[in-house]
């Protein structure tokens, strides 16, 4: 396969054999969702067009239902071929880099280990948008019914009519798990709110009560509505609803609880010490590189993220420990990357931000890349710094289009010269699966040019991430 050389930080295409250091394969932002959980809120999504509503979005979406199975058909994908492109040894760690399910809640926790550790999942579209029992005096549903019956304007816009939709969704999942080695950093969905709020007590027995809401609350005035979502989430939810089943399992959990659901389900990196303390922050030591995971929420909420002060001090000595071995390198690994370690909320002194980052990471010569989420693109770019520069590589969400994985090879040439081979990859569903239905609802979801740059540029794709010898 072609791929496109890029030498940005000023390594060459070298003629020699390659090595392989490692092999990755990097998954993020499947948001594994709960689409009839009372804690959220679907009718944001109407108030698209205001611009004072946009930074919630997207609180819905016509394929919020079918997120279990775009991830299951990917992690299937994986373990039917878990080998790199022309190689008989295997991916050494599947690495996820957050927002691995929605709206922090423990049934979509549930849903999502079961998912890539195996086991079996379930979660019904009964209580969504899509369940065609809680439609009831609206003429026209604003919301995408994939029932006949439903008249709705996105049936102009090419959704389509699927008929059993909602038995087929609640079908349980029995996943094999990806069948290799596997680990998660947490994003801002995995532990806040819809992605951005903390939760209250108000908010959490909303969560778990027996009353679902799919409207705006009458009583719902406000000139800065991220602001008011992040003091009183609650507020977005107390609409005139309907009678749901109530499930205590759509409480939210906090870092131990991640972390010791992860433990449990085989995640590397952790340990009963990280549980104990909440602290995400560890290193897996493959033979030739060292990964080192990193927990970017911002401690007072909000959807972009942040590092602590202690963070950059212990990251500092980790890198120190790789640079002191001749020949090891490192990659990171969260969920922000350096365009979204931006948030300034609070009053947080020992909080820092992407220059106080780079400032750390750039004294570091083994880093040769960043894996990273959050954005919902393919991106690649060169950060350069006196050590030499690193790759952030971004990849798309499971979630939105183009719902890929990206498979990553470090390769070290007889020259000593380094490359980072790169591959897209697209998960493989029946014709006429869930997962291919949620493909296609993602692509109808966006504009053509929206779409086009989610996808990225070529330059983002199948490429060799050229780097000098270190």
């Amino acid at each position: 396969m072609a791929r496109v050389a890029r030498s940005d930080l000023g390594g060459q295409v070298s003629n020699s054999p390659g090595d392989r250091l490692c092999s990755l394969v990097h998954l993020t932002d499947t948001h594994v969702m709960d689409a009839a959980s009372p804690a959220r809120a679907e009718w944001v999504e109407l108030e698209a067009a205001d611009p004072a509503f946009r930074p919630l979005l997207h609180m819905h979406r016509p394929y919020d239902t079918l997120t279990a199975w775009a991830l299951h058909a990917h992690i299937e994908t994986i373990r039917r071929n878990p080998y790199p492109d022309g190689s008989d040894r295997p991916f050494d760690l599947v690495v996820s880099t957050g927002d691995n399910i929605d709206n922090a809640q423990r049934n979509e926790l549930d849903t999502y280990l079961a998912l890539i550790a195996g086991g079996t999942a379930q979660l019904a579209a009964v209580g969504s948008v899509q369940d065609p029992a809680v439609i009831t005096d609206i003429h026209t549903w604003p919301f995408w019914s994939p029932h006949e019956s439903i008249h709705n304007a996105w049936r102009e816009k090419g959704f389509p009519v699927v008929s059993g939709f909602v038995e087929r969704v609640g079908q349980p999942i029995r996943s094999h798990g990806t069948g290799l080695p596997w680990t998660s950093v947490p994003g801002n969905h995995d532990l806040m709110r819809q992605g951005t709020a903390l939760t209250n007590a108000t908010l959490e027995s909303l969560a778990t009560g027996g009353t679902k809401s799919l409207q705006r609350p009458l009583s719902f005035h406000s000139v800065d509505p991220r602001t008011s979502f992040l003091d009183e989430p609650e507020s977005f939810s107390s609409g005139a609803g309907f009678a749901i089943t109530a499930l205590p399992d759509r409480r939210a959990i906090d870092r131990r609880e991640w972390l010791a659901a992860h433990i449990e389900h085989g995640a590397l990196g952790y340990s009963a010490e990280h549980a104990e303390n909440g602290d995400c922050d560890t290193v897996i030591d493959l033979e030739h590189v060292r990964l080192v995971l990193l927990d970017t929420n911002h401690p007072e909420g909000d959807y972009e993220g942040s590092v602590g002060r202690r963070q950059l001090l212990w990251l500092h000595d980790r890198l120190n420990e790789v640079d002191a071995i001749p020949g090891r390198l490192a990659i990171l690994v969260s969920h922000h990357g350096a365009d979204t370690l931006i948030n300034t909320r609070g009053d947080q002194s020992d909080r820092l931000l992407a220059d106080d980052m780079n400032d750390v990471v750039h004294r570091h010569p083994c880093v040769v890349a960043w894996l990273v989420g959050h954005r919902h693109i393919n991106r690649i770019e060169p950060r350069p710094g006196w050590a030499g520069g690193y790759w952030e590589i971004t990849t798309s969400s499971t979630i939105d289009w183009p719902s890929q994985t990206r498979s990553i090879e470090v390769l070290r040439h007889t020259d000593g010269s380094l490359e980072l081979v790169c591959a897209l990859v697209d998960h493989h569903d029946d014709a006429h699966g869930l997962a291919t239905l949620h493909r296609d609802l993602a692509r109808r979801f966006r504009s053509p040019g929206v779409a086009a740059r989610m996808a990225g540029r070529d330059l983002d794709g199948d490429v060799r991430l050229l780097l000098p010898k270190r």
